[in-house]
């Protein structure tokens, strides 16, 4: 087995980016059937903040490829199996929460990837939240990092925007027969606010989370900036401009800023 990537597409290679230990490979979003953890050796009673994500089967994807199931390789995830947000590793207050499995499980009739994820609801008010919009159904999806091993090139064309519709079934323009899972990330905090208002209004998450999540990133701010105390939360520039740019976080603080200022206005309006 070839564990190398030899880049055969043109396409590929302008896809590949830097991941979570620096190594070259993708990121694409899994759709997710979700269950609460059933009582075993891997999900106690006792530990209560823990969902099964199901992975769908291996339908084509919105980038117009398949990644076969049976083709996943675990073993460097597994060592550091931890479950982040939205692929940001500059401070640990991304993580939300750890795999406690992750395997290639035979499920209603295909392969599919399957992890049992415990949330940080102690630690972190991200990770409470993230749990809640999940338990909830207000977030269906992760995304994983990966390298990819052995593919097959394809005759279907890239998804368009504006393409016919047709009812003749879209062909793969690449199909992936084994890859190597790198990481594994929550998608929808903080690029979807309006999952926080329907959470909030649904009762999935509670209010007193969102002001310690919101009071949290103002310290992670004043830390970054060096200032003695807590920030504003965000009323000012310097403030702003201080997230966005923080040291070892490169865009996160962008994102971070993104989700302060969701929070604040969905604050302010409850």
């Amino acid at each position: 087995m070839n564990t190398h990537i030899i880049v055969r597409s043109p396409d590929l290679h302008h896809e590949l980016i830097p991941l979570s230990d620096g190594r070259l490979g993708l990121r694409r979003g899994l759709q997710l059937e979700l269950q609460n953890a059933g009582t075993g050796p891997a999900s106690p009673t006792s530990s209560p903040p823990i969902l099964d994500f199901i992975a769908s089967n291996q339908a084509l994807d919105r980038y117009g490829e398949v990644i076969l199931a049976g083709g996943w390789r675990l073993d460097n995830y597994r060592r550091n199996p931890v479950f982040q947000n939205a692929h940001q590793y500059g401070d640990i207050l991304f993580t939300l929460g750890k795999a406690l499995v992750t395997d290639v499980r035979e499920l209603a009739g295909g392969p599919a990837l399957f992890q049992r994820i415990e949330f940080a609801v102690e630690v972190n008010p991200m990770a409470r939240i993230a749990y809640g919009l999940y338990q909830g159904r207000f977030l269906n999806a992760v995304s994983v990092g990966f390298i990819p091993l052995r593919w097959e090139d394809g005759d279907g064309d890239a998804p368009r925007s504006h393409a016919p519709r047709s009812d003749a079934p879209r062909q793969p323009r690449r199909r992936y027969l084994e890859q190597e899972l790198l990481e594994v990330s929550a998608v929808g905090i903080p690029a979807n606010p309006e999952a926080l208002q329907l959470g909030l209004k649904a009762g999935a998450i509670a209010k007193s989370d969102l002001q310690d999540l919101l009071e949290l990133l103002g310290r992670f701010a004043g830390a970054q900036s060096n200032a003695p105390g807590p920030l504003p939360v965000f009323s000012d520039t310097a403030a702003s401009n201080t997230l966005a740019c923080a040291p070892g976080v490169r865009s996160d603080g962008a994102q971070l800023l993104q989700l302060a200022r969701a929070l604040r206005e969905i604050l302010r309006r409850t």
